[in-house]
This record gives C-alpha cells, sequence and structure tokens, in this order.
C-alpha cells in the first residue's frame, strides 16, 4: 500500500495525506511524501504500533521528496494503530489511522475441497516395536550385569543394540 503525503503545498509546513491506510499482514506501508515548498524536518512516529511493526520514530529531513517503507509484521494481528507526521518543530500534526487485514487465500481454479487426510491405523508400526523391543532387552540384560557380572552381559546387549540399529536402518521409511 502506498500513501501520498503532500507537503509545504497549501502554506509552510501544511501537511495533506489521507485520514486512513490497509495493508495486510506481511506487507510494507510506503509512505511517499512530496515537498512542495522549502526543504524541512519532518518527524514520523507510530502510536500504538508495537503489535503491528518495529518502526517507532523517525526524524527526516525532506528536501524534493523522500520514500519511508514501514514493513508490517507477518504474524500482525487485525486491527489499526496510528502514524503521526510532525513539521515546524511541533506547530503542525497530522495522524493517519493504518488498518491491518489479514490477506486474503486464493484457491486455485478447481479445488473447492481439501481433501482428507488419511490417519495411519498404528502409531508404531511392526519394525518401529521390533527395534524398540530389541532396545528396551538390551538395557535389561545391562543392568542385569550389575547382580551377574560376567561376559553375557556384556556381549548380549552389543549383539541385540547392534540388531535394533540394522532392523532400523534396513527397514527405514522415507
Amino acid at each position: 500500500m502506498s500513501v501520498h503525503i503532500r507537503l509545504n503545498r497549501k502554506g509552510i509546513n501544511s501537511i495533506e495525506m489521507p485520514e486512513s491506510a490497509d495493508v495486510g499482514v506481511g506487507e510494507s506501508l510506503v509512505l511517499k511524501m512530496i515537498n512542495h515548498g522549502a526543504p524541512l524536518h519532518l518527524t514520523v512516529s507510530t502510536i500504538n504500533g508495537k503489535r503491528f511493526t518495529h518502526f517507532i520514530h523517525e526524524n527526516m529531513y525532506v528536501d524534493d521528496s523522500l520514500v519511508l517503507r514501514i514493513p508490517i509484521l507477518s504474524v500482525a494481528p487485525p486491527g489499526s494503530f496510528r502514524i503521526e507526521i510532525i513539521t515546524g518543530y511541533g506547530t503542525v500534526k497530522e495522524e493517519l489511522t493504518v488498518n491491518v487485514h489479514d490477506q486474503e487465500i486464493e484457491l486455485p481454479e478447481g479445488m473447492e475441497e481439501i481433501p482428507d487426510i488419511e490417519e495411519k491405523k498404528s502409531i508404531i508400526s511392526g519394525k518401529d516395536a521390533l527395534v524398540i523391543l530389541c532396545a528396551v532387552l538390551a538395557w535389561i540384560s545391562y543392568a542385569s550385569g550389575f547382580f551377574y557380572p560376567g561376559l553375557i552381559p556384556v556381549i548380549v546387549p552389543m549383539v541385540l543394540l547392534t540388531a535394533g540399529v540394522v532392523i532400523g536402518w534396513f527397514f527405514r521409511s522415507s
């Protein structure tokens, strides 16, 4: 969205602009300032705009023309905030109400319904259950080594963990 702001056209430090502007979430509001008179200092500030933009305040010097982009956050809620424009070191002030709205999503032609998502019947497949079983048996075998020391509680967990990795590798889903 682009807003034209005319400065010094009706008199020294005069500001002419619309009362409001509409902009979509994630877009930028473009302020095009056109100076019709002598160069001037200008202040642009947002009022209650923290939820909509990171832009807060800027002082500028406008010779002939100037473009200022105010980005609207992509996570901004629908609503409105005001932009205050001040010239003449505070003697002239105008406000612009910025209405922020959601972007409309256009569906391609021929797509009237969103297809249903197929639900999985089982959360854990057979191969996943086998890998989990190998890991559980390996931990039980490893823990038994604390009570029954020897070579078997050391070898069995390694074999079971290796088997679980091999099963998981060969039967991985893409």
